[in-house]
């Protein structure tokens, strides 16, 4: 088994991929501790995710504050939306938790080779891969291939000959002032975003990003938001700590070919409406690790059993697209309908 990628989709899936006595080659062009650009939220329900792992999340990964409420913000303004009831999401310091899952990956009986890159691929009986190191070239034959290597994924590429689109997220750290409370505020409003807005506090910090699918426009709507801020919530900012741009998938989910799956990012797992997606990222790895378990022991393809097994979380995600196309008077009765709900997690 070889997963490519480190990051939580696929420290997941290696996890299982050990656990169920798989071979399994574990590698990341990065170095071990690289920095991911994120809001760092990590749904309630996704500690569900993580008792699959055997995994409980540890206070040491959370950031100040450790929970936040989330704050949906409608275009008519602060006044008119509110908090979601009995739901929190947890606060995560990303690069401590990316770190941990690849730790227990380890631990778990996964070989992790980091500064390694994935420069060929080939599938037919088996996977053949070419894999480049500080030694060289090192090729690989695996049963399967996990492709866990983000939205910008090297994997994805060999199987389709078309980019998968992107959302380009620019976000920055402040030292500011404002009127702001313990949540994740979303801010839905198309005189800002097309698609959405957000704000955070972070140990210290103030973060505040946008997301676009033109990056030229992502840094325009950053400015909006900025302005709209210092009306709606005072805010003032001080010091400019930290600017980051990362890129999440925002086009059709794909599951992979052959032997070869795709989860996480790389499958274009992620809500579209908040930007959400480790919790996809780890049930993915999940369900990608137990099908290939699966399929050793049945005349079945993996790729079927994924299929099936992902189906619901395909739905969610399909539920979510398309924002961009939104008017505010969706978003306005979006957020209203929200509010009122009573949430179960």
């Amino acid at each position: 088994m070889l997963i490519v990628g480190a990051g939580p989709a696929g420290s997941a899936a290696a996890i299982k991929c050990a656990e169920a006595g798989l071979s399994t080659l574990f590698i990341d062009r990065a170095a071990l501790g690289r920095h991911k650009p994120c809001a760092g939220i990590l749904t309630n329900v996704a500690t569900y995710v993580l008792d699959e792992l055997g995994l409980r999340l540890p206070s040491s990964l959370l950031s100040e504050p450790g929970e936040l409420g989330i704050f949906y913000v409608p275009p008519s303004g602060r006044v008119n939306g509110g908090e979601l009831k009995n739901y929190h999401v947890f606060n995560l310091e990303r690069d401590l938790f990316d770190r941990w899952l690849v730790e227990k990956a380890v631990e778990a009986g996964a070989h992790l080779q980091t500064e390694t890159t994935l420069v060929a691929l080939n599938q037919g009986d088996c996977v053949e891969a070419a894999l480049e190191t500080a030694d060289g070239i090192r090729k690989v034959k695996v049963g399967y291939l996990i492709g866990a290597d983000g939205a910008l994924s090297t994997v994805r590429r060999y199987l389709e000959s078309r980019h998968q689109p992107l959302l380009t997220v620019i976000q920055e750290y402040w030292e500011a002032e404002g009127e702001f409370g313990d949540y994740f505020y979303t801010i839905l409003n198309t005189k800002i975003t097309p698609t959405y807005g957000y704000l955070l506090k972070k140990r210290g910090s103030l973060i505040v990003g946008t997301g676009s699918i033109k990056p030229k426009q992502a840094i325009e709507s950053l400015g909006s938001l900025k302005d709209w801020l210092s009306k709606e919530f005072s805010f003032r900012p001080l010091v400019l700590k930290k600017r980051e741009v990362g890129f999440l998938p925002y086009g059709d989910c794909y599951l992979g070919c052959g032997r070869i799956l795709l989860i996480g990012d790389a499958a274009g797992l992620c809500n579209r409406f908040s930007g959400e997606g480790i919790r996809f990222a780890l049930e993915s790895g999940i369900a990608a690790a137990e099908s290939v378990k699966k399929a050793e022991h049945s005349d079945a393809a993996a790729l079927e059993f994924y299929k099936q097994q992902m189906q619901p979380l395909l739905d969610f995600v399909k539920e979510t697209t398309h924002l961009h196309s939104r008017d505010d008077v969706w978003r306005e009765e979006f957020v209203l309908a929200e509010l009122k709900r009573y949430n179960l997690w």
